[in-house]
């Protein structure tokens, strides 16, 4: 319409079209639960060794993720547990001496929470002085370290109980320091393969050396072939013997003895580990010594049995028996340090009288000895060694020994001692020598020890074992390669015999066998 010059447009009426009626409760609710809200409260602490990590509930959780992290490595943090109902945890995986950082998630229908503030803990070294005398029942704890201070006496009727896991520090500010287990006493050194008792220097997270302690005498009541009353230890470690063959003095297991051999004056050094007069009722099995100053397994007298040993570094004989021993052994490993060393075994009958009685005449089984290098050559050991030294009357059945490295691998001393064997108190039978400097003595006392070894029936051999790796000193394989000829030729056990088990290869593992000498033990120098 055109009015007065100016068009007008007509009103607009709004008009609404109403398409159906919707109300706001029929709205799309969305129904998904949030997730929980992070932990609070979280809290660590030490129990009986152990850390405990708490905290408080979070609404709708319906489990909980607990993540650790070493707090001075700066590496990120890893699930420790999950689908974890309560509210607290005990990590029983801590080390002593080692901070950890703690933190929680929260996990629910909702998914999960954004981590906790973490918490801080640590499960404290705990140190005690283990010195004196034990009349009574002693029980270590292996949550904490103690430091052996001077001669550690356990008297008649005394007993000291050594848990697994446990680390015993030898003094060396106070000196002579020793455990010595007296006639009567009993010594219950009780460790696992995953968790071994551990003897050994107060240096050792420093620079350890050979004899900066004692070791570790145990005095029993059975046989000595000194006349009564004179059976007495080295580094006066007090009076042993007797006629109590079955004594018990003890149980030692999974047990390293490292660093030890003090020498108490010129010429009487205490050995890593020494069994005097100790009777069958003991129980000693995986035990090593380690760079010992003096020897590392030393028997005078007595009928204790002993499978599983391992010396290593020894500095003077890794294996030394007299006076005597009768007792059994099987699975022994000699590895000796190219730069310091003596004979894998010295063996001796009486050293005043060398018909005196008992003789010594254990019974062995399964043994590898490993001296310097190959060709006995290598080191810089000023010693002339020997794999196997007996002397001086002694005796005893030895099968299935293996002997290579050494600058002698048989020496045989003594009139008294070729006599045993024609009386067949003495053989060494299906065996291996090879590999030494020479396999056999020279020192021209008349003693022909190849004409020995290869005895008619004794089935002795002169060739390559053909062990894996016997002379790494750090990661040493001393298992014979599949048909090698350790793996034949085997003498076998006394049948009825329980101490001893029944194998088919000569020396101490087997071809393809578990590494028995690994994981519980120490290998390197330091």
């Amino acid at each position: 319409m055109f009015r007065s010059g100016r068009w007008i447009l007509p009103a607009l009426v709004a008009t609404t079209v109403v398409a159906g009626a919707c109300s706001d409760d029929d709205d799309p609710v969305d129904t998904t639960p949030d997730a929980p809200a992070a932990p609070v409260n979280v809290v660590v602490t030490e129990q009986d060794g152990d850390l405990m990590v708490s905290w408080g509930a979070s609404t709708g959780a319906d489990s909980y993720t607990v993540q650790r992290q070493v707090a001075s490595s700066g590496s990120s943090f890893s699930t420790l547990a999950a689908d974890l109902t309560a509210t607290t945890y005990t990590d029983m995986t801590a080390a002593e001496g080692t901070g950890y950082n703690y933190r929680v998630i929260a996990i629910g229908e909702g998914g999960q929470s954004n981590p906790s503030d973490p918490a801080y803990g640590e499960i404290g070294v705990r140190a005690a002085v283990l010195g004196g005398t034990i009349t009574g029942t002693r029980q270590l704890s292996a949550d904490t370290t103690y430091t052996i201070a001077g001669l550690v006496i356990v008297e008649d009727g005394g007993e000291l109980r050594i848990p697994a896991g446990t680390t015993l520090l030898g003094s060396t500010t106070v000196q002579p320091s020793a455990v010595i287990v007296r006639q009567g006493g009993q010594l219950y050194s009780e460790g696992t393969a995953a968790a071994p008792v551990v003897f050994t220097s107060d240096k050792v997270n420093g620079t350890p050396g050979r004899g900066d302690w004692g070791g570790v005498v145990l005095n029993g009541r059975s046989i000595c072939n000194f006349p009564a009353g004179e059976c007495v230890g080295e580094g006066n470690s007090g009076p042993y013997g007797g006629d109590q063959l079955d004594d018990n003095s003890g149980r030692i297991v999974y047990t390293r003895i490292e660093y030890a051999g003090y020498e108490v004056s010129f010429g009487n050094e205490l050995n890593a580990l020494t069994l005097n007069g100790v009777g069958s009722e003991t129980e000693i099995h995986h035990v090593q010594t380690h760079f010992g100053s003096d020897d590392g397994f030393e028997w005078f007298g007595g009928t204790v049995n002993a499978k599983y040993l391992l010396a290593t570094g020894i500095s003077d004989d890794s294996f030394d028996y007299s006076t005597g021993w009768q007792g059994k052994g099987q699975f022994w490993i000699a590895q000796q340090d190219p730069n310091d060393a003596d004979n894998g075994f010295e063996v001796d009958g009486n050293e005043d009288n060398f018909d005196n009685t008992p003789y010594t005449e254990p019974t062995l089984f399964n043994i590898t000895l490993i001296g310097k290098g190959p060709n006995g050559t290598g080191g810089t050991s000023g010693e002339s060694t020997a794999g196997m030294l007996h002397r001086r009357g002694t005796g005893g059945q030895l099968n299935n020994i293996i002997v290579m490295g050494f600058e002698r691998g048989l020496d045989i001393d003594n009139a008294e001692t070729v006599a045993r064997i024609g009386t067949g108190n003495f053989a060494l039978q299906n065996s291996i020598i090879f590999s030494n400097a020479v396999n056999f003595d020279g020192d021209g006392d008349g003693i022909d020890e190849q004409a020995i070894f290869n005895t008619a029936g004794w089935n002795n051999r002169e060739v390559d074992p053909g062990l894996t790796n016997p002379f790494d000193r750090s990661n040493p394989d001393f298992r014979p390669a599949a048909g090698s000829a350790a793996t034949t030729g085997a003498a076998s056990v006394p049948a009825g015999d329980d101490f001893f088990t029944a194998v088919d290869f000569v020396g101490a593992v087997g071809p393809g066998a578990e590494e028995w000498y690994k994981g519980w033990t120490r290998l390197t120098a330091n």
